[in-house]
Parts: structure tokens; C-alpha cells; sequence
């Protein structure tokens, strides 16, 4: 309802129609790049933040209290989430080299060379004023909005319905990375899935995944705008079979690394109350 809302919307403020049955939107016209993000963010506010809002609403009276915003915060957890980022980059090129080796899944229709030329449209800027752009609405905005969803309800509901913390976090984590559509990349997508869950169970606090959720998106975004020709960048371009030595020795120390961390992340203080019935009175 809200990607269609998005659609008329965006035609009406730009006179283009991001998603019509002609066929992909062509980025070349000008004003197809504002066409499409404004498109997206309804579909993402309006998905992701209003529907996890709603459905909250119709478990809790208070929403604060049911995503746990009052849960303090501290300073260690900065640490946490920057020590999150950096170890899971190997693990994540290590499941994008297994992704590469057994052939993604290819759902024609779903998956195509659109996704890429979106990116490429909307991420191939120096541009500072556009970058900050892309960096609300391409990387604030889907963090709070999924989190919000994924780890907010979704964990929470399956949590409640199958009494088990693990499949909670693991439910969601693949719903996450199906909603994506980027099935070349669905088990990196689903590890990221994973952690965001564990670090909403270790802190408490739905803040702590956000702020992973948006470094993560936003990092790619910078580099995408600066470091196209950086060492950095080629270096995790070409580091799908090149550097597979390197990326498999590494993600495995960093998954051996995380199996630690989520046997010391159960916080059953936090959780009690989690299993509440689905819906209040």
C-alpha cells in the first residue's frame, strides 16, 4: 500500500513513475534519481517503521516500553558495535566467496541487473549534499525502520511463539534476508541478521543494532562515493577468490570469535518480559 502511495506520489512531485509495467525506470532522464528515492523511503517508512509501530500497538500500550528506548546505554556498547563491524567483515566476504561458489539462487524476475543499476545511479557521487542525502535515506532511515521490524517485532513475536530465544533471533534473521531480494548475497545478508538479533538480546536496547545496521549501510555508501578507486575498495572487490586464503582464515576466526560472544549475549534479565501473550486486552 505504501510502495503504491510512493509511486503515485513520486510521479506526481517529478512526473516520472519509478515502477510501471513499461519496465524498469530509466535513470538517464533527469529527475529519475528523486523519482525513485522518494518511491522508496514510503515504501520503507511505511513497510518497515509505520508496520512495526502498528503492529507493536497492538501488543503494548506503551511503545517505549515494548522496543525497551528506556534501556540505559553504555559507553562499552560503542565498543561493542565498532568491534561487531570490524570482525564481521571477514565473515561476511568469507559467506559472499561460499554464496559465489554454490551459485546464488537465481529467482528470474526478482533478482536481476536492476538492483545494480539502481545502486550504481543513486551511490555514483562525490557529491556531498547527496551523499548526506543518501546517507539518511539509504542507510538512517532503513536501519531504524528494519530494526525496528526485524529485530523489534518480529524477533519478539517468534520469540513468543516458539518459547526458544535462538530461533527468535534466527526467524527473523531470515526473513530479513529474503525481504532484501538480494539472494547472491542471502547468507552474508542472514549472518547480519544474526548479530543485529544477538546485539538487541546481549544490550537490551533496539539502539544498539540500529547503530550497526546504519555504520554498516553507511560505510558502503562513503566508500562507494570516495573510495571507488581506493586500495580499500578494490581490495573488498576483488577479494571473492583472489584473497580467499586470506578472507577464509579470517572469517573463521571472526565466527569462532562470535560463538563466544552469543554464549555470553543471553541477558535473561531482559527478557522476561518478552513472553507476554502476542496481543495486550
Amino acid at each position: 500500500m505504501f510502495g503504491s502511495f510512493g509511486n503515485e506520489f513520486a510521479e506526481w512531485i517529478t512526473g516520472i513513475r519509478p515502477f510501471s509495467e513499461d519496465g524498469p525506470i530509466d535513470f538517464s532522464v533527469p529527475g529519475s534519481n528523486a523519482a525513485y528515492r522518494i518511491a522508496s523511503v514510503f515504501a520503507n517508512v511505511g513497510g518497515f517503521l509505520f508496520g512495526a509501530l502498528l503492529l507493536a500497538r497492538f501488543s503494548a500500550n506503551n511503545l517505549s516500553a515494548y522496543f525497551n528506548f528506556k534501556t540505559p546505554l553504555k559507553w562499552k556498547y560503542t565498543w561493542v558495535v565498532l568491534i561487531c563491524f570490524v570482525a564481521a567483515i571477514p565473515v561476511v566476504q568469507l559467506l559472499s566467496v561460499i554464496n559465489e561458489l554454490i551459485g546464488g539462487v537465481n529467482l528470474e524476475g526478482i533478482q536481476d541487473e536492476t538492483s545494480q543499476q539502481i545502486k550504481t545511479a543513486l551511490l555514483n557521487t562525490t557529491d556531498f549534499s547527496v551523499v548526506l542525502l543518501n546517507l539518511f535515506t539509504m542507510a538512517l532511515l532503513p536501519a531504524i525502520g528494519e530494526e525496528l521490524f526485524f529485530r523489534g517485532v518480529v524477533l519478539r513475536v517468534s520469540y513468543q511463539g516458539t518459547k526458544n530465544l535462538h530461533l527468535g533471533v534466527l526467524f527473523s534473521a531470515i526473513l530479513f534476508a529474503v525481504i532484501h531480494f538480494e539472494f547472491d548475497h542471502i547468507l552474508a545478508i542472514t549472518f547480519m541478521g544474526i548479530l543485529l538479533g544477538y546485539l538487541y538480546v546481549y544490550t537490551g536496547s533496539i539502539l544498539v543494532p540500529i547503530a550497526l545496521h546504519f555504520l554498516n549501510n553507511g560505510v558502503f555508501i562513503v566508500l562507494e562515493a570516495y573510495g571507488r578507486d581506493s586500495g580499500v575498495a578494490h581490495f573488498f572487490n576483488d577479494s571473492a577468490f583472489g584473497n580467499i586464503v586470506l578472507w577464509t582464515t579470517l572469517g573463521l576466526l571472526s565466527l569462532a570469535f562470535f560463538i563466544f560472544f552469543l554464549k555470553r549475549s543471553i541477558n535473561k534479565e531482559r527478557w522476561p518480559m518478552m513472553t507476554g501473550s502476542l496481543l495486550r486486552d
